[in-house]
């Protein structure tokens, strides 16, 4: 009975509204009279936004809306002019470049008054401080969509009904023009068939999802939230609704989490550059704390690093989430079967551990370009027979080569990795851990030993998209 009490006590303090279970909101903020200085403000984050009189919110769990709201600005405060559950499912995978999309509409009826609307598109995670404005860089970014393009209202009629009155009209013309004689001129069929033409247009404008639409895109990690990371939205009239479109970058949430540890193990590839601290570096950037250990041997392969046991204690105490394995190329029969060999051997110490085995693929010297796929097939296939996870870094160097073939990702010596090449790594590293596109990473990267990195911007755009574009068609995520 006492426990029954508390219930009943700790529901009138919530109140009778419903309780959803969402994790996010994603809102349109809505101008009607083009003056940004009226109507309601909304708080982002630490930031106000004044000037809007309607605004529709999404509010979803990482799967699915579960509510749609529609609120006008009136008596200096927002009132709900709609509030209904949705469960319009996520399309993971779906938005642009690979990334999760959110759809959402609302009838046009509620815009009947007013043929130009602005909007301005905003995400926002609800337990914790992250959100993210569809910007410029500079200014948030506003979005225009003119109603009155629709043109006039389809008839009592419909839109069927407009068809079969235009095919009549043109049926008519036709036969004016073919057997047209003193009673029925020839010019009277020409003006029957344009008759038909000039009433089938408003059935195209009444496919107004190809007709009225606007979109815009914004940098990739600018929230500390994959989830409310906005790469792309999207305003358009869809049939009697006007449907909102937001893609953002991961809102899955299946990735690495946000505090976490992970070891290498390798050689100079891998140490080369301090690439994990790299990794660290970059995870960092996008407002993860990473802790990247490493233990490596100059030239030795993994059935080196298991008959000297060198990182068998590290494995045994536990901590990690995911162990990296790499060695050289592996390119020649041989050596594919030894990389699948000792990484078998390695994945119940790692499973025993509580982590999780991955395969973080490297590339052949410069002389022997035409070894790509060997190298990637060796990799590809020592993750596969563990179950772990497969990292292309390998294919992004060549991803990015396509774009750029000036890119220098070999250091001197033609086999080793420059800064670039092993930053150009360490972003694919990245993708596969976290399943979230780098794009949108600052060039600067600083390390934890002090290093800082400023890469060339271009350079970076151009290796981040083929980290990405890479991980979508031949990363793998193990298990």
């Amino acid at each position: 009975m006492r426990n029954l009490r508390v219930i009943l006590l700790v529901l009138l303090a919530l109140g009778t509204e419903p309780l959803l279970a969402a994790n996010y909101q994603f809102q349109a903020l809505i101008d009607l009279d083009g003056d940004l200085t009226s109507g309601c403000a909304v708080e982002v984050g630490e930031t106000p936004l004044s000037g809007s009189e309607l605004r529709t919110i999404a509010r979803t769990d990482r799967n699915q809306v579960v509510e749609v709201v529609l609120q006008s600005c009136h008596d200096s405060g927002w009132h709900d002019e709609m509030r209904a559950p949705q469960t319009a499912p996520i399309r993971f995978g779906q938005g642009n470049a690979g990334s999760d999309r959110i759809r959402w509409s609302v009838p046009l009826s509620h815009f009947s008054e007013h043929p130009l609307v602005s909007l301005r598109m905003v995400s926002e995670r609800l337990d914790q401080p992250a959100h993210d404005l569809v910007d410029d860089g500079e200014a948030v970014t506003i979005l225009n969509l003119n109603l009155a393009d629709l043109g006039h209202a389809l008839p009592v009629m419909g839109g069927a009904g407009l068809w079969i009155a235009a095919l009549l009209l043109l049926c008519l013309g036709w036969r004016h023009l073919r057997h047209g004689g003193q009673h029925a001129p020839p010019v009277m069929g020409l003006l029957l068939i344009l008759g038909a033409i000039q009433l089938a247009q408003p059935i195209s404008l009444a496919n107004a999802d190809r007709i009225l639409s606007v979109a815009a895109a914004d940098t990739g990690n600018d929230s500390a939230d994959a989830g409310s990371d906005i790469l792309r939205t999207r305003i358009a009239v869809v049939g009697e609704n006007l449907e909102f479109q937001i893609d953002v970058n991961n809102i899955e949430d299946n990735g690495l989490a946000d505090h976490a540890r992970i070891l290498f193990i390798g050689n100079s590839l891998t140490y080369a550059n301090d690439l994990p601290l790299m990794v660290q570096a970059i995870a960092a950037q996008s407002g993860k704390v990473l802790a990247a250990d490493a233990i490596t041997l100059a030239g030795a392969a993994l059935e080196d690093h298991f008959h000297q046991a060198t990182a068998h204690a590290a494995l045994a105490n536990g901590g990690y989430q995911w162990v990296i394995m790499q060695q050289g190329p592996s390119t020649l029969p041989r050596s594919q079967n030894n990389l699948r060999t000792w990484a078998g051997h390695f994945d119940p110490l790692i499973r025993a551990g509580g982590a999780r085995p991955a395969l973080y693929m490297v590339w052949p010297d410069a002389f022997q370009g035409g070894s790509f796929n060997d190298v990637r097939d060796a990799y590809s296939n020592a993750a596969s027979a563990i179950n772990g996870m497969f990292i292309p870094a390998g294919e992004s160097w060549r991803e990015a080569w396509r774009e750029n073939p000036d890119l220098p990702l070999y250091s001197a010596d033609q086999f080793h990795p420059s800064a670039l090449g092993s930053y150009a790594a360490g972003l694919s590293i990245f993708a596969e851990l976290y399943q979230q596109s780098p794009t949108g990473l600052p060039a600067r990267l600083s390390l934890s030993n002090g290093t800082v990195l400023d890469f060339d911007p271009d350079q970076v755009r151009t290796i981040q998209s083929a980290a990405w574009r890479t991980h979508l068609a031949l990363g793998r995520r193990g298990d």
